[in-house]
């Protein structure tokens, strides 16, 4: 697995013990014909950081798409088979 990038302090020096409020999620596809997947987050300050880290994490993929995590209506309350709550 890539190493993690590391985050960007405000003046622009790379500080490992900072990490980015904002959270991006990820989805990739491995070929064109391929359905897009979850695949995971990342932490950026912005969607530039966001893209960056994501192609650090995932590069041999046909596409990614990132999405902010709070742009995303997380419903709990949907029973699984059996009924087990996710």
């Amino acid at each position: 697995m890539p190493a993690r990038p590391a985050a960007r302090t405000a003046a622009g020096r790379s500080d490992p013990e900072v990490i980015p409020d904002a959270e991006w999620v990820v989805f990739t596809r491995e070929t064109p014909t391929d359905p897009m997947v979850h695949v995971g987050t990342v932490r950026a300050d912005d969607e530039t950081g966001a893209r960056e880290r994501a192609a650090s994490l995932f590069p041999s993929v046909d596409a990614r798409w990132l999405c902010p995590a709070d742009a995303i209506d997380r419903d709990g309350s949907t029973t699984l088979d059996g009924g087990e709550l996710p």
